[in-house]
């Protein structure tokens, strides 16, 4: 067990040489890093949106790139990092002093990988939940919904960087197939769930996420029964994020973006579609994933770090609780770190990371006293908190720093000390760098996205002409073939043109009204959807 730092990793020296390696040591310094900030990364229904901007109503998803600059680095095969802040679902300052893309440890961290060569993503998402409501079916369904909500964002912008790398030019020279999403508390949440979440009956089967009350209004104003599950995707759309589309008035709100048509059912704005959401690792500090039965073989490779008395997040499995008037209220019972780690090697998702895991940290790691089962892949923190009879007062984030003048951290039990949460990052860095490493080197990671698209694409004659002025023109291969479908999006997602599919191998695209730039058209056809990047120049 691991005990405020007394063990430290052994240095890479005995595992990879002397010479320093790319992904692995820091190669870059704070000099050769720049930062791309508030990028907006997808738009969707956010029905917490304050009064102070108008309400609920469509607003931008945003992240802040870091990365080596072009002036010292040229590689254009870069893996990603995307890192998922905490906050507990909740706007910064309404759980504490943290709790945004710009947080000290989600900054941090960042940096690290980007002076390792990745590029690093911080990344906000939907929040707003309904924690202080004494009614459960409120407090759980609303709280559900910030989850799968958020998990529908990260499939998003891991589009996002799919379509841009794939159609887009790629110009943050990534590599498509090494997308790697990293959380932190309310993030570790988000980062188990897009692992894990991909069927109805994961977010609708389970008593814990169905009503337990009739109610006239539910949580999104129509009535719902006894049994119902909190999450209807024919309203939020499904855990992918496509489908229960919002419908658009044609006008634009205050902050320029399209207006919704509230008089229509769906809340859901539809990201990239046609674009694969597939990742090849999750890691996580702290959070909890809502059922372990959403582990399946073939998901993504998975590495916890987690401190065992974590009141809010449960180290093996229990109920999440939130304070609420000086006392806690119960949301929904979930399997913690321990759990998720143990049923993903027993499903052999971790195979990847087979290796002797002797070094000192991997040893003392997997000390029996909390690991039992001896699992290689997740690194408990043992912090008891300093007085048994409070356990909500444990650290549970002590890799988290602030400024010591933000109101928001009085009651903290983060000591809020910059050296010792510093000192935390680095034994998470040398904890997971090597398990990411193995995963960056696996020869087959991503095929199976590689093979699919590559046999849809093929099922296309071909789409001309490129760049086009006025019309482009679909053309299927073989006479019995189908376009179902076509949308064109610019560049940051927005739909732009769409059209339903006149269900022969043949379509004329009308697109004069468009200005000149660059496009992704989206055809689906009865063989699957193809993706094509279009320049439209006048």
């Amino acid at each position: 067990m691991i005990k405020q730092l007394s063990i430290c990793a052994l240095t890479f020296v005995s595992m990879l040489g002397y010479a320093q390696t790319r992904y692995v040591d820091e190669i870059f310094s704070d000099a050769d890093i720049i930062s791309m900030l508030d990028q907006p990364y997808s738009l969707n229904w956010q029905e917490f949106a304050p009064p102070t901007i108008g309400g609920p109503q469509l607003l931008p998803n945003f992240m802040d790139i870091y990365m080596p600059s072009p002036a010292v680095d040229s590689e254009t095969n870069r893996p990603v990092v995307v890192y998922f802040h905490t906050g507990s679902f909740l706007p910064k300052g309404l759980a504490g002093p943290v709790g945004e893309r710009t947080d000290s440890a989600a900054v941090e961290i960042c940096k690290r990988f980007a002076k390792r060569g990745f590029v690093a993503i911080s990344a906000t998402y939907r929040v707003g939940w309904l924690a202080n409501s004494t009614d459960l079916d409120q407090r759980r369904g609303s709280n559900l919904l910030a989850v799968y909500k958020s998990t529908q964002d990260a499939r998003s912008l891991v589009r996002a960087l799919r379509a841009n790398a794939l159609l887009g030019g790629n110009p943050l020279g990534i590599n498509e197939e090494r997308i790697i999403l990293m959380g932190q508390g309310s993030g570790g949440y988000i980062t188990f769930a897009a692992a894990t979440l991909d069927k109805y009956d994961e977010v609708a089967g389970f008593d814990k996420f169905q009503y337990e009350e009739a109610s006239a209004t539910g949580l999104y104003g129509k009535p719902v029964a006894a049994g119902d599950p909190y999450v209807d995707t024919a309203v939020v759309g499904d855990w992918w994020g496509f489908g229960g589309e919002v419908c658009l008035t044609g006008d634009t709100t205050a902050l320029g973006l399209p207006e919704v048509d509230p008089t229509c059912e769906g809340r859901n704005y539809v990201n990239f579609p046609g674009v694969s959401s597939d990742f090849a690792m999750a890691i996580n500090l702290g959070g909890a994933l809502g059922d372990e039965s959403w582990l399946e073989k073939g998901d993504p490779v998975m590495v916890s770090v987690h401190v065992v008395q974590d009141f809010f997040a449960p180290f093996v499995a229990g109920m999440v609780n939130v304070p609420i008037t000086n006392q806690f209220f119960n949301v929904v019972e979930v399997a913690g770190s321990l759990t998720a780690i143990t049923r993903a090697s027993q499903l052999r998702n971790l195979n990847v990371l087979e290796f002797d895991w002797n070094d000192a940290l991997s040893l003392q790691a997997r000390n029996p006293s909390y690991n039992p089962f001896g699992i290689h892949h997740i690194l408990p923190f043992d912090i008891p908190p300093p007085n048994p009879a409070a356990p909500f007062l444990v650290n549970a984030n002590p890799w988290d720093w602030w400024d010591p003048a933000d109101p928001n951290g009085a009651n903290e039990t983060n000591p809020n000390n910059v050296a010792q949460s510093k000192a935390y990052i680095d034994t998470i860095f040398d904890f997971v760098i090597p398990r990411i490493k193995r995963v960056l080197d696996a020869p087959n990671l991503g095929s199976d996205i590689i093979e699919d698209r590559a046999s849809t694409k093929n099922s296309l004659t071909k789409i001309y002409p490129n760049p086009a002025s006025d019309r482009v023109h679909v053309s299927l291969d073989g006479n019995n073939r189908q376009v179902i479908g076509v949308k064109m999006m610019d560049m940051s997602g927005k739909i732009v043109y769409f059209e339903d599919g006149n269900r022969t191998a043949q379509q004329e695209l009308q697109i004069s009204h468009l200005h000149n730039g660059a496009y992704i058209l989206s055809v689906e056809t009865d063989m699957g959807v193809v993706n094509e990047r279009i320049n439209i120049t006048k």
